[in-house]
C-alpha cells in the first residue's frame, strides 16, 4: 500500500462511503484518507441523498464506494437514482453477500467492480485510483 501522501489525488477529489456497516465505514474511511483521498461516510443511501440535496452539499462525489445489501434503498438501487438525476458517478461496490445475478445486475447498472467483504485494502485502493483518474 502506498505510504500516505504518496500519489495523493488533489483534495477536490471526494470519495463517499456509503455502508450500513459502522466498522466497514470507518475502515474504509480511513484507508482511503491514509492513501491521500477525502472521504466522507454515509450510513445509507438515503443519508447519502439528503447530503446530496441539502443546502450546503459535498463537493461533486469523484468516486462512490458502496455497499449492495443496505436496508431501505440497497445500493444497486442508489445508483439507478443518480443516474436518474443525471450523475454519473463511478461506482465501486462492496458487499458480503453476493451471487452471480446481484453482481451481474451491479455491473449492467454500471458499476466498475464488486469485491467481496473482507475487503482486501490494495484491491479497493487500484479500484479508486482506476475510478478517478479514468
Amino acid at each position: 500500500m502506498a505510504t500516505p501522501g504518496h500519489h495523493a489525488a488533489p483534495s477536490r477529489e471526494l470519495v463517499a462511503i456509503v455502508d450500513d456497516d459502522p466498522f466497514v465505514r470507518a475502515a474504509t474511511c480511513s484507508l482511503l484518507r491514509a492513501v491521500g483521498w477525502e472521504a466522507r461516510a454515509f450510513a445509507s443511501g438515503i443519508e447519502f441523498l439528503e447530503a446530496q440535496s441539502g443546502r450546503e452539499a459535498p463537493p461533486p462525489i469523484a468516486c462512490l464506494v458502496c455497499d449492495i445489501h443496505m436496508p431501505r434503498l440497497n445500493g444497486i438501487e442508489l445508483l439507478a437514482r443518480l443516474q436518474q438525476d443525471g450523475i454519473a458517478v463511478p461506482t465501486v461496490f462492496i458487499t458480503a453477500l453476493t451471487s452471480e445475478a446481484v453482481r451481474r445486475r451491479a455491473l449492467d447498472q454500471g458499476a466498475l467492480c464488486v469485491i467481496e467483504k473482507p475487503v482486501d485494502a490494495g484491491e479497493l485502493e487500484a479500484w479508486v485510483r482506476r475510478a478517478l483518474t479514468a
